[in-house]
């Protein structure tokens, strides 16, 4: 059989012919001229290696081989009136599923404000989050396992497209109050009480390191499993931690937790929404996008955490 023998054309040339029981009136229906139908259903039943019609004094109709033909014809027909139904929705309409990739602890900061009113307005659109480091989320929307990420300090990659949103700064953070204990020798509190602090971020690594080159050590490391949990425990006048500024501003009152030493290094990150540059941009996904630069762009004011 021919690669060409089923094709949607050939298809709803036949449904036609059999529905109106006549080739005049499918060739006026189909605008084609009846010599050429006549061709197209004769090349189809060559091809078919069956005749799908017999001639009646009222015109044709279908035989068992068309009847089976027609039924499998009527579902395909269907099938693609179906596909051009949703394909027509996913370009014009916003419709869609798709996955947002994302830290958690920049998640619990980034996308309260956002996550709400996009979902209320966009309601045929679905969201689901996939949480890991950033690295592991510029992979995910390399293999297609996630269609948007928000990373910190994206790598250059040539299949993907970046769009810087805000900047962060790790920095050394500790409560006010564990601060004025100190009064003017703040960096007795790195020898009295723990560094707190997350040791698998590389801004962290390069802070420590920055750290020592000005000969500025802490004498109770305490390394913790995530920045959460060095919050949690600097809120709790533990000691001081190593922390991003807009990740120990977020949910806390003003002024409670205070940069350690602005004389200190500190290790200024960017934010960022990455996708494929191949990526199929559907007006949903326009949407989402849009919605996720205009609300990251509108957190560049510097963050709460007093300095």
């Amino acid at each position: 059989m021919s690669p060409d023998a089923l094709t949607p054309a050939a298809l709803r040339y036949f449904v036609c012919i059999a529905e109106l029981g006549s080739l005049t009136a499918a060739s006026r229906a189909l605008r084609i001229s009846q010599p050429s139908l006549t061709v197209a259903l004769r090349k189809l039943e060559e091809e078919l290696g069956t005749t799908l019609f017999v001639r009646t004094s009222r015109g044709v109709r279908t035989t068992s081989s068309g009847d089976a033909l027609l039924r499998h014809a009527r579902q395909v027909m269907r099938s693609l009136a179906d596909a051009r139904t949703e394909i027509e929705g996913l370009e014009k309409e916003p419709r869609g599923r798709f996955t947002v990739g994302c830290h958690e602890s920049l998640g619990a900061y980034f996308l309260p404000g956002l996550m709400a009113p996009f979902l209320a307005r966009h309601p045929g659109i679905e969201l689901a989050l996939w949480n890991g480091n950033s690295r592991d989320v510029q992979r995910a929307v390399l293999d297609r396992v996630v269609d948007v990420g928000i990373v910190v300090n994206p790598e250059p990659h040539p299949e993907h497209v970046v769009q810087t949103l805000f900047e962060d700064r790790v920095e050394l953070v500790v409560t006010s109050a564990l601060r004025r204990t100190a009064r003017r020798e703040p960096l007795a509190l790195l020898r009295s009480h723990p560094l707190l602090y997350v040791p698998a971020l590389k801004q962290v690594q390069w802070l420590l390191v920055a750290l020592e080159k000005r000969d500025v050590r802490a004498s109770r490391p305490l390394p913790c499993s995530s920045m959460e949990l060095v919050k949690s425990l600097i809120l709790d006048g533990t000691g001081v931690g190593v922390l991003p500024r807009r990740v120990a501003s977020h949910r806390v009152a003003e002024g409670r937790l205070v940069a350690l030493d602005d004389a200190l290094p500190a290790y200024e990150d960017s934010i960022a929404v990455v996708r494929r540059a191949d990526a199929h941009v559907t007006s949903a996904m326009r949407l989402l996008l849009d919605a996720l630069v205009a609300h990251g762009r509108s957190m560049r004011a510097a963050a709460s955490v007093s300095r």
